[in-house]
């Protein structure tokens, strides 16, 4: 018996005062909301043009006239979850096309990324499909200036939603889309007026929406269209936010391992960047070098994307991880990417390229060495 597909999850993020409270309150009144289950902080955020369709001695949950769902946050989010299939289940309710979730201001997102992950029950029923963030146009460049978390936010969001652009001069907004491009150069910006904005955003950015059948053995796609896999890596745009140079030092002698660097402004600690290696990659190498990366500085790896081509594979592998953590790699179809290279896209909290290359560089050498 097949298993049901998974259901996307998209993340709303955002500092306090960011908006996300205004959007979420346009979006579940929007019919393509329909079906989707939204997780949010408390019901007073939204409008009162809904009925009670669940009530159990754990949580509530409610039904707009637009058919979106929404339930609130209570502690743990895989049992806030299960709690709110169940209870729709009792009710005879369709189990949701579509979940969002609603993080807190004050935290970052990468342990919710990391959750959906490592936690059984979620990986098996749910898949992340985007990560949103909304920034105050007013407010974000001081923001980003005294809070780390805001940075991260931004950091490893597919999206970014510049919002209350009504409250900041031109000059302002310009200032904060360019420093949202040097936090994350892959990231999508939108501005956004008293949350005026189609629910159609929040959906496909992952993996599942550039390759849909990516880590399973369904094989009739293998040469498909619909893989557009570099789509989701998004590699060029490093490529196209240089800053300094790479010192001579790392430059010389290193056919193998290259890399495009990020900048940054104002005290923003955060680093991303492009990694790719020339030739295909042994096994063990990739498992010593990202092994040892996550041991001495998982903290700080906030996302990393990767598609890799390995010497005991004809086929690539899609790489996802957040801070300590990797999702299971995906094989993809051997003619879903145009190259045989390997590209790492790194997002760091003030982790250097330069520490990601010599670490390469060492496992390379001593695989080398050994054979």
């Amino acid at each position: 018996m097949r298993e049901p597909p998974l259901i996307p999850i998209n993340v709303l993020t955002g500092f306090l005062g960011s908006g996300k409270t205004t959007l979420l309150n346009r979006w579940v009144h929007q019919t393509s909301m329909g079906n989707t289950l939204v997780v949010i902080n408390e019901f007073g955020a939204i409008g009162l043009d809904h009925q009670l369709i669940t009530q159990s001695d754990e949580q509530a949950v409610i039904e707009m006239s637009s058919g979106c769902l929404c339930c609130t946050l209570r502690g743990d989010l895989s049992r806030t979850l299960q709690q709110a299939l169940e209870d729709l289940e009792a009710q005879d309710k369709a189990l949701p096309s579509r979940v969002v979730i609603e993080t807190t201001g004050l935290a970052s997102p990468t342990s919710l990324l990391q959750l959906l992950m490592t936690d059984h029950w979620l990986a098996h029923r749910f898949k992340l499909d985007s990560v949103v963030c909304c920034v105050d146009a007013a407010n974000g460049m001081g923001t980003l200036d005294a809070h780390r978390e805001s940075q991260q936010q931004v950091a490893v969001a597919e999206k970014l939603l510049i919002t209350k652009t009504d409250l900041a001069s031109e000059e302002t907004v310009s200032q904060l889309a360019n420093r949202l491009a040097r936090l994350n150069p892959a990231a999508e910006q939108w501005q956004v007026v008293n949350g005026e904005l189609s629910a159609d955003l929040l959906v496909g950015a992952g993996l599942a929406r550039h390759a849909p059948y990516a880590g399973t053995d369904n094989d009739a796609h293998k040469d498909s269209q619909e893989y557009q896999v570099e789509k989701w890596l998004k590699a060029g745009s490093y490529a196209v936010h240089q800053s300094d140079p790479l010192t001579p030092r790392l430059l010389t002698g290193a056919p193998l391992g290259s890399y495009q660097p990020e900048g940054s402004s104002h005290s923003d600690n955060i680093k991303s960047f492009c990694f790719s290696v020339n030739e295909l990659i042994e096994p063990e190498v990739l498992e010593n070098w990202l092994d040892i990366l996550m041991s001495l500085m998982g903290d700080k790896m906030l996302r990393i994307k990767a598609i890799v081509h390995l010497t005991d594979r004809d086929t690539p592998l899609a790489l996802h991880g957040v801070q300590h953590i990797f999702h299971p790699p995906a094989p993809l179809p051997k003619n879903s990417v145009g190259d045989r290279v390997s590209r790492f896209v790194f997002i760091t909290q003030n982790v250097t390229p330069e520490t990601v290359a010599e670490l390469y560089r060492f496992f390379h050498a001593s695989q080398e060495v050994a054979q």
